[in-house]
């Protein structure tokens, strides 16, 4: 009995101890996890004030070149406006953002600040609120500015220059009178076809040709005339003085026209073209190629009789008509004036539209205010549907 309880004991006493040698190793496991979860707890804490850290001198050095640029912009700003009222440039300027905190601290001094003006600020808004009106459309017809034209007698006083010696006054003794101008446009245009041009130059050389194409202007009811709605601008100026008043103008740059003034407000009648009589020689010598701007313009050759005054500008070169012309009278000017004719001949008139203004619509572009001698070769163009009309092709 004593060695089975003995065996017994023995028993108890390895399984207590091997208990306790289990509990202990798995003790020690435990602690071994728990410092190990423990050890990367704190690896992460630290990892991520690290980051924080690393955040925080990110930012503030973000801020600080942020600072800085905006304080470097400031004081350009602030050069600006010094050099704007002074022209002389201070030695100690600021050219880049870098030597900004050196300068701050070799020149600690208060920037002084600009006071607010609160009346230029109420202004400023009531000016930007009339600036942001809703915009109105203009008028389509705007009417133009009417001129007092009793006013500017200076500019409407005619020029003067007539003959003073007994051969000019003999040369020009047959010429029209005041009253063969003083006429409504329609009627002297067509009053002036069959009629003698006379021009006498400076050097006493006597140019003649027989007027054969003539086109009306209307005034200021007329939308192809320089006269429309009472237009007034020192150009057309001599459309309003009485009536026989020479008017020239330039078109295109470099061409001339000749006009003279009618009855009527701002009309006048544009001599087309004219069949050349006497001082065809001279006329030919005025007669020139376009040529180039760098190149000498030389006289047209093998030109024909008919074709040395067909045309506005050819006849103002030919008979060397220019804008200082303009003004003059045909009824006192010794440089110009009109005649009858001494050849009796039957004229036929063909009637027929304008060239050159189809622009200004059908009421204006084909009303009949162009008028023909028929069968003349100084006509510039000829209208054989007008012709036809007539019976006269």
């Amino acid at each position: 009995m004593k060695q089975y309880v003995m065996i017994f004991l023995e028993n108890v006493i390895r399984q207590t101890l091997n208990n306790s040698i289990a509990n202990r190793f798995v003790f020690c496991g435990s602690s071994m996890k728990r410092t190990r979860a423990s050890s990367k707890a704190k690896i992460g804490t630290e990892e991520a004030k690290d980051d924080s850290n690393k955040n925080e001198i990110e930012t503030k050095s973000e801020d600080k070149q942020h600072h800085l640029i905006v304080q470097a912009k400031n004081l350009k700003n602030q050069k600006l406006n010094n050099v704007s009222k002074s022209k002389t440039k201070s030695v100690d300027s600021i050219k880049d953002p870098i030597d900004l905190p050196l300068k701050a601290a070799m020149n600690p001094e208060p920037q002084q600040k600009s006071k607010l003006n609160l009346k230029r600020l109420k202004n400023r808004s009531k000016e930007k609120d009339e600036e942001l009106k809703p915009n109105v459309p203009p008028p389509k017809n705007k009417p133009r500015a009417v001129v007092d034209l009793k006013m500017m007698t200076e500019e409407l006083k005619q020029l003067q220059d007539p003959p003073s010696t007994e051969w000019e006054k003999q040369i020009c003794f047959n010429r029209l009178p005041f009253s063969f101008y003083d006429s409504p446009c329609e009627e002297l245009a067509q009053n002036l076809l069959g009629k003698v041009l006379v021009r006498c130059l400076e050097n006493g050389t006597v140019l003649k040709g027989r007027i054969v194409e003539t086109e009306g202007y209307l005034g200021v009811i007329d939308k192809a005339s320089h006269t429309y709605q009472k237009k007034v601008t020192p150009r057309n100026m001599p459309m309003y003085m009485p009536p026989g008043t020479i008017y020239v103008y330039m078109t295109y740059g470099m061409y001339h026209c000749f006009n003279i003034s009618s009855q009527g407000e701002g009309c006048a009648v544009l001599i087309r073209a004219v069949e050349p009589l006497e001082g065809i020689e001279c006329m030919a010598s005025q007669r020139t190629s376009k040529g180039t701007s760098g190149v000498p313009k030389k006289p047209l050759k093998d030109l024909k009789t008919h074709e040395l005054c067909n045309g506005p500008s050819k006849l103002c070169m030919a008979f060397q008509l220019h804008k200082k012309h303009s003004k003059y009278s045909m009824c006192s000017w010794k440089g110009l004036w009109i005649e009858k004719d001494n050849v009796n001949m039957d004229i036929n008139v063909v009637k027929c539209s304008r060239i050159g203004i189809e622009n200004y619509g059908e009421e204006w572009s084909k009303k009949p205010l162009r008028y023909y001698v028929h069968g003349n070769k100084s006509v510039s163009k000829r209208n054989k549907e007008a012709e036809l009309t007539l019976g006269l092709s």
